[in-house]
């Protein structure tokens, strides 16, 4: 494994958000309560999990399920209406946009 390593530290009010990727790698999310210097002194700690969960899954699995079918679907049948139910129903008809 390189030795290459991204350290993204977002700070907000008295949270921390830190973020560690390496190449190749997915990245590895944690939070963290405190000031700026509480978040650097943890950002070692957060690195050598980061390289831990790595030796085991560099990359999280790739999603294998099917996606949800593409098909229009069918078309219904509907009864005859009269009068003002038909023109309610064509004001509800959405405009086709493509």
């Amino acid at each position: 494994m390189s030795n290459e390593l991204k350290v993204v530290i977002s700070l907000k009010e008295s949270k921390a958000a830190v973020g560690v990727q390496a190449p190749e790698c997915d990245p590895v999310f944690f939070g963290l309560e405190g000031d700026l210097q509480a978040t650097l002194n943890a950002v070692p700690e957060f690195v050598d999990e980061a390289k831990t969960r790595w030796e085991t899954s560099k990359l999280c699995p790739k999603c294998e399920s099917p996606l949800p079918s593409q098909e229009q679907p069918a078309a219904t049948t509907s009864r005859a209406s009269t009068g003002s139910s038909q023109k309610a129903a064509a004001q509800r008809t959405q405009n086709q946009m493509f």
